[in-house]
């Protein structure tokens, strides 16, 4: 499972709330205001994928 933004669905205006969700920090922001995925960080344990309020996050 790897886990991809939906860039439809994200509105990306706004400071990604799943940043300080992510329990190992593989969610930042960038410059476009997309969260991006460290996937050499990512552990995938859906947590972002289950909080996304926008249902931007998918697995």
């Amino acid at each position: 499972m790897m886990i991809a933004v939906n860039r439809k669905l994200c509105p990306h205006d706004h400071v990604c709330p799943l940043i300080r969700l992510c329990p190992v920090g593989a969610i930042t922001q960038g410059s476009d205001g997309y969260p991006v995925i460290d996937h050499d960080k990512c552990i995938e344990c859906g947590k972002c994928v289950r909080s996304c309020p926008k249902k931007a996050m998918e697995s």
